[in-house]
């Protein structure tokens, strides 16, 4: 299923400026494989700040990406990544 980014992206038009500090927010089971999938979208960036905070059982985590973005396409393009990972929750 694909999602539609219309909204967000006329949000974001709207709301936000570029370039400009974007924070991405995921939460996904703690499969190291899927966080190390996570990650990888954020590798050619150097100013990509990392955080990945577990849940209290363990079972999930929550990553949070802070980065310099300079459009909004370039955040769609993120999210379309993302998405394609299965299990993954975009906040």
């Amino acid at each position: 299923m694909k999602t539609d980014w219309s909204e967000l992206k006329a949000k974001l038009t709207e709301h936000q400026s570029f370039p400009s500090m974007y924070m991405f927010k995921f939460i996904l089971s703690s499969d190291h494989q899927k966080i190390a999938l996570i990650e990888a979208l954020f590798n050619e960036s150097e100013d990509a700040n990392i955080s990945i905070r577990q849940s209290s059982r363990g079972r999930y985590v929550s990553i949070t990406v802070k980065q310099i973005v300079q459009s909004v396409d370039q955040i769609i393009h993120i999210y379309e990544q993302a998405s394609d990972i299965p299990g993954v929750m975009i906040m």
